[in-house]
């Protein structure tokens, strides 16, 4: 005999199964979707174009409301330094080091700045300040390495660094590609 209590759980049964039903439907159309088309610029299809003039506007309208915020701040010398505009961006990860002076990736950026743009005795002092705060940071050990076995082209030093990051972090992702590189540099070598 159907009770209103039994045709309560009928519906019930029927809704739940309508509605994981339609939820398995989804994710199984959601993982036949390829992933969207990434174009030589490095964004996906369909975004829109923004040049580096329409970005600088809206830091400038972001600087507006809020001049001395450390993240904005950051973001705008990440901009900067990826439009080779190393001297602004100094000046930007200037700002954020007043009022966070242990931001350690942003000390770093500052040091790569100043190693791009021919200062390279600011650069290593900046590198060896980022180090003194936390003699672990992946960041600015990574970065050194490349600065050593690139820049420099000392094998030893970067070897020595690579050690460091190993030890630091064993699981590092980047740290296979490190060892490949040191391996090709040593190769390279004069013997």
């Amino acid at each position: 005999m159907l009770s209103a209590r039994n045709i309560h759980f009928i519906i019930l049964g029927i809704i739940l199964g309508a509605t994981s039903g339609y939820i398995f439907a989804f994710y199984q159309v959601q993982s036949t979707t390829p992933p969207p088309e990434i174009v030589d610029s490095g964004v996906p299809s369909g975004h829109p174009n923004v040049d580096n003039q329409q970005i600088q506007a809206l830091f400038n309208e972001a600087f507006q409301k809020n001049p001395n915020d450390p993240k904005l701040l950051a973001r705008y010398g990440n901009f900067l330094f990826s439009t080779d505009r190393f001297s602004e961006a100094i000046d930007a990860y200037q700002k954020v080091l007043v009022t966070e002076p242990n931001n350690l990736n942003v000390r770093t950026d500052m040091a790569t700045a100043y190693w791009n743009s021919g200062q390279r005795d600011q650069a290593m002092t900046e590198y060896n300040k980022a180090l003194e705060i936390d003699p672990k940071h992946i960041n600015t050990l990574h970065t050194l390495f490349l600065v050593q076995i690139e820049g420099r082209n000392d094998i030893d030093a970067a070897a020595g660094l690579l050690k460091r990051i190993e030890e630091a972090n064993p699981s590092y992702d980047q740290l296979p590609g490190l060892k490949r590189q040191l391996e090709q540099e040593r190769a390279r070598a004069p013997k």
